[in-house]
């Protein structure tokens, strides 16, 4: 085979690549071009600072400084024109100047925004290494730095800013605020530690490890988010360290929390009483690092709306055996949770409200109800594969209940405990301020049993 004939398979690959990822876009009804910084940000309203040659990860290029050249190239830089077209035999001398001893030569001229690279010089050269796959691409690079704002987007690339300083690296880029900071504590790295090569080729090498197992299972998440929430859980050493296999293991069994890029959730959980520190000032730090709320019953409308409003942060509830008000007035911007299973972020919660009959409350069950309530939902918990949380105002029969008729826990909880085998249980109804000596902490096998009376952080 000639060269001549390699070059043409080569674009007719990268062309065919190309129509694809435009059929994709047009169907999905998103733009099936490259994107023209001139068309994001004023250049002129940027600062501008020269970085020179720098080696690019090749998914970080994806547009092009103006928008002369966009309509060339689909979404994924990928040649558009036919291969007889004068811009095909300009695409093809390139792959000839590639696969040649000399290479490519010049780097392309790039400005970087945000983050991302846009091609001012060089958009073959560019479309010609990502047909071949390259992961890296020397750039000649400009960056534009906004001002700063409280805009996310903006208070998170000042954030990367900081980071490139020490680390020079591009590879890592997370989308939550308060992230670069996390991730050099649980390295063990101070934030002005210069990196040495060494420990960017660590770094980088577990990075591309972890990532090829998430696109295995489909996590298309942030992946550097996934990172974060992986050194919640584990040291950074155990990690590095890990074979492929048990690298693939921890990411099966952590499959939904890197997802959502979190190793663990605080989830703040209240019952019976309105906590004093939380009806104050403190409330917004107190919650600040929450990630939702629950209520496990009896506390008014007004108190769970003023929760909602304080933290920005979801409000799950179920009803206790004095919530009547909450039939008239249901507390607004939160979730009734109660006969339902409720999936946030992964976690599977189950609500079941009320308490055991003592008088003619509209939130009190026998023992026969309660179990009928249970068995409507069982399709549910089977559909969801299980239950994580079980959140009930009642105790359950033997753990924390008490032996006066309105205070005793259901049977039928101790069935759904051996059954569901939850990670938490959490109840109120049975204030720890009655008088007597009760504990709030119970455990059943590997299922932990908290009265939430009050207030009660937990890490999940």
């Amino acid at each position: 085979m000639s060269y001549k004939s390699d070059y043409l398979d080569q674009y007719d690959y990268a062309h065919k690549k190309a129509r694809k990822d435009y059929l994709i876009s047009r169907i999905k009804r998103k733009n099936p071009y490259l994107v023209a910084l001139d068309d994001i940000v004023d250049e002129h309203e940027c600062t501008i600072k020269n970085l020179g040659e720098i080696d690019v990860p090749s998914e970080l290029i994806v547009g092009t400084k103006t928008v002369g050249r966009r309509s060339s190239f689909s979404h994924n830089f990928m040649p558009l024109l036919s291969n007889k077209s004068e811009f095909a035999r300009k695409w093809m001398k390139v792959c000839e100047y590639h696969l040649s001893d000399s290479g490519i030569g010049e780097a392309p001229k790039a400005y970087e925004y945000l983050g991302r690279f846009y091609i001012e010089e060089g958009n073959k050269r560019v479309s010609v290494l990502k047909s071949y796959g390259a992961p890296f691409i020397t750039l000649d690079v400009k960056r534009l730095v906004p001002k700063q704002s409280e805009r996310k987007s903006i208070k998170l690339y000042y954030e990367f800013l900081d980071f490139y300083n020490v680390s020079k690296l591009y590879s890592l880029q997370f989308s939550k605020l308060g992230y670069y900071n996390k991730f050099l504590k649980y390295i063990g790295f101070e934030k002005d530690h210069e990196w040495t090569r060494n420990e960017r080729i660590r770094l980088v090498g577990f990075y591309g490890r972890l990532c090829n197992e998430l696109s295995k299972r489909d996590i298309k998440e942030n992946q550097a988010d996934c990172v974060v929430a992986l050194l919640e859980m584990y040291t950074y050493d155990f990690l590095t360290q890990m074979s492929d296999k048990q690298l693939e293991k921890i990411i099966n069994e952590n499959k939904t929390r890197l997802r959502y890029g979190k190793g663990f959730y605080n989830i703040e959980c209240i019952a019976d009483e309105e906590d004093s520190q939380l009806y104050s000032d403190r409330a917004p730090s107190i919650l600040k690092d929450t990630d939702f709320i629950i209520s496990a019953g009896d506390l008014s409308p007004r108190y769970l709306e003023y929760l909602v409003t304080v933290s920005n942060k979801p409000l799950l509830y179920i009803h206790g055996n004095h919530d009547d008000e909450m039939l008239r007035n249901p507390p607004e911007g939160c979730i009734c949770i109660d006969d339902d299973l409720y999936i946030f972020q992964g976690i599977r919660i189950l609500g079941l409200g009320g308490s055991f009959r003592y008088s003619n409350g509209n939130f009190q069950y026998t023992e026969v109800q309660m179990e009928r309530r249970i068995k409507k939902l069982k399709r549910k918990i089977r559909k969801a594969g299980g239950v994580d949380i079980v959140v009930s105002h009642a105790p359950i029969a033997g753990y924390g209940d008490l032996p006066d008729y309105a205070h005793q826990g259901f049977e039928c909880f101790n069935k759904l405990l051996e059954e569901l085998k939850p990670h938490y249980w959490f109840y109120g109804h049975v204030h720890l301020n009655y008088g007597q000596a009760m504990n709030r902490l119970h455990s059943y096998k590997k299922t932990m049993i908290v009265n939430v009376y009050d207030r009660y952080s937990v890490k999940y």
